[in-house]
């Protein structure tokens, strides 16, 4: 196989575009920004596929009919309008490829890397098969074919599920452009063959024309004549297919022959000759032809061309292929001249003029209905364009009043939510104001209603103490004389005895001093202003044993500062709670327990009883229940009733000693 030279893959783009005979038109910049503001315009209400075809119609635009720099700027001013990052995806196609033609090679290697990002982030397979790709040409550019490797097998198994043969063969054409690099040759054959075969059936475009082209190329530079048969003539037929500018529609299958200039290749062009004839192949057998011709020529012997010239025109004269016959005479011509023969050259040139003539008369014609078209097109174009524009300005001034109403609106209920508001918080205010001036009522009333209780509360006290005294002072100590008295008489009048009255009447008088002290003791006990709280409790509890109750008392961590007034209330309070025990529970036993925990006093008091239903017994307006809840509301105390018929009671105070 012939060493082939690297070719810079953007020689091929340049070709491609050479090959699509595209018309150069110049954007003017206020031309290029109206384009972008109406793409950009026109994508606000499209679905996905019809934005990516603007974005892409744009991209190739701004690329193909401006300088680099000036394409620069639109892209940079596109990228200000929409930074959307669908746009990106498909601008950064365009924008790569302007930036490689003007040499910035690292920055469109960093454009196509935000490309990969942006592919990903939007689950978009085509494009991210399509930065891979780009990105290992553009690193293959630099050198660096292993690194272009990587991208490419990266997205190798994607690739096989995807069906779009542009994809596939751009990849191939990538790996066989590396291997190339790499001086595989074998494999480059193996991947541009592989790229054809996705092209093959494709629609006769441009992007197909590059493809087999590069495979001719490579062909054109190995020692492969059927194969180099078979690219010629399919190459050739695509122009003819394309209607192409004749006969420069082939110039680039002649610019490739021209390589072959060694005599040593002549074997393998007067192969590919012979198998061009024996296949009918009149594409083929022009270029080849004419290939060896240009050796000959370069070899210093045009005469050996000539024979198969003449072969050749008169083969092409039996089929309707001017373009090729009119390459052949131009040939022939040229050929003439070398060796001195002018008279034939003038008459060969004399044959190429009149087909020529016929053959240009027709270009003429497709070209200026091609122009007609085209004009015609740009023509709609400015025309869909200023509507457009127009379209647009009228859709700011509705908006414009569209969003001052709104604006107006807003202020007013602005206005109105804030008088509103004003409104309800006077009315708020109002309405506190009044409820604390009814809370501070309340308050009062209560105040004084405590005030009352406590002075009753308090006179109470001092009544119960001044009637202690006056029975334990006074009756108690009258009923005391009197016994000694009747002791006296006693032991005079013996048959006093025999009567029995004595006996009795000594019973009733401990009886009535009893009794004078058990009621002087309920009303002021003895042992609270001699022991405290604690050891009046004791004593209850002793009285409770005496009547048959098995009393517990459990008193800790008793406070010594405790009021002398709460204390009597506490009592109180445990005394009228005993005493109601005793009157209806019908217990044995009975807890009381007080105990002091930081600035409160707990008390309970349990029992074995029958219990009540409270709920019950609170709606009958007992007094004792009435009388108990006062004096815990009077000590700012709580209180827990715990009872249930045939269940005992249990009750919990907490008392604020504060």
């Amino acid at each position: 196989m012939v060493k082939r030279t690297k070719t810079n893959s953007y020689i091929y783009f340049g070709l491609l575009l050479l090959l699509g005979c595209q018309p150069i038109f110049l954007f003017s910049q206020d031309y290029g920004k109206e384009k972008i503001d109406s793409t950009i315009t026109a994508v606000k209400n499209s679905d996905d596929e019809r934005k990516r075809e603007l974005y892409s119609e744009l991209g190739n635009n701004l690329l193909l009919k401006n300088s680099p720099d000036e394409a620069t700027k639109l892209f940079k001013y596109f990228f200000s309008r929409d930074t959307t990052s669908f746009a990106k995806l498909f601008m950064y196609e365009a924008y790569s490829k302007n930036l490689s033609r003007r040499g910035n090679l690292d920055e469109a290697i960093a454009i196509k890397k935000k490309g990969i990002q942006l592919a990903e982030k939007l689950n978009n397979l085509k494009m991210y098969l399509f930065y891979n790709t780009s990105l290992a040409f553009s690193y293959d550019q630099k050198n660096k074919p292993d690194i272009a490797l990587e991208y490419l097998n990266k997205i190798e198994l994607n690739l096989l599920d995807d069906n779009d043969p542009i994809y596939k063969a751009d990849f191939y054409h990538a790996k066989a452009a590396i291997y190339n690099s790499l001086k595989d040759f074998e494999a480059q054959e193996k991947y541009l063959l592989l790229m054809y075969e996705a092209v093959k059936e494709m629609p006769n475009t441009s992007k197909k024309r590059f493809h087999i082209y590069l495979v001719l190329d490579f062909y054109t530079q190995v020692n492969n004549p059927s194969q180099l048969t078979k690219f010629t003539e399919i190459l050739s037929r695509h122009y003819e297919e394309a209607q192409t500018n004749i006969p420069a529609g082939h110039m680039p299958i002649a610019s490739l022959f021209k390589r072959r200039l060694n005599k040593e290749n002549i074997p393998v062009v007067l192969e590919a000759i012979k198998i061009s004839d024996s296949l009918k192949s009149m594409n083929s057998l022009a270029s080849t032809t004419i290939a060896l011709a240009t050796i000959y020529q370069a070899n210093g012997t045009p005469e050996k061309a000539i024979p198969y010239l003449k072969k050749a025109a008169k083969t092409l004269k039996t089929v309707e292929k001017p373009s090729q016959l009119i390459d052949i005479y131009v040939t022939l011509a040229a050929m003439s001249a070398a060796t001195n023969n002018y008279k034939n050259a003038y008459n060969y040139k004399i044959l190429q003029a009149s087909l020529q003539d016929s053959v240009t008369s027709e270009k003429m014609k497709r070209n200026i209905a091609a122009l007609e078209i085209e004009f015609e097109t740009e023509k709609k174009e400015r025309k869909i364009l200023a509507q457009q524009l127009e379209l647009e300005k009228e859709k700011r001034e509705k908006n414009k009043i569209r969003y001052g109403l709104i604006a107006l609106g807003i202020v007013a209920a602005i206005v109105f939510l804030f008088f509103r508001n004003r409104l309800i918080y006077q009315k708020t205010i109002a309405k506190q104001t009044q409820a604390i001036q009814q809370q501070k009522i309340t308050q009062l009333q209560q105040k004084n209603k405590l005030l009352a209780l406590t002075s009753m509360i308090e006179g109470q006290e001092a009544e119960r103490l001044r009637i202690a005294k006056d029975l334990h002072d006074s009756l108690g100590g009258l009923l005391s004389t009197v016994k000694a008295h009747f002791t006296t008489i006693q032991n005079e009048v013996d048959q006093l005895i025999e009567l029995n009255l004595t006996q009795k009447t000594n019973s009733l008088l401990d009886e009535a001093c009893g009794e004078v002290r058990r009621i002087s003791h309920n009303m002021m006990p003895h042992a609270l202003s001699i022991s405290g709280l604690e050891g009046a409790i004791e004593d209850l509890a002793t009285h409770l044993n005496e009547q048959g109750y098995s009393t517990t008392v459990e008193i800790k961590n008793l406070p010594d500062e405790i009021e002398a007034t709460k204390k009597v209330m506490i009592y109180r309070l445990i005394q009228e709670l005993i005493s109601n025990i005793r009157k209806h529970a019908n217990a044995k036993h009975i807890l009381i327990q007080l105990m002091g925990h930081k600035q409160e006093v707990n008390l309970l008091i349990e029992d074995d009883g029958k219990g009540f239903n409270f709920e019950e017994a609170h709606s009958k307006g007992g007094l004792g229940l009435k009388s108990i809840n006062s004096r815990v509301a009077y000590l700012d105390g709580t209180i827990d009733w715990d009872t249930q018929p045939n269940n005992g009671t249990s009750i919990t105070i907490n008392i604020p000693l504060l």
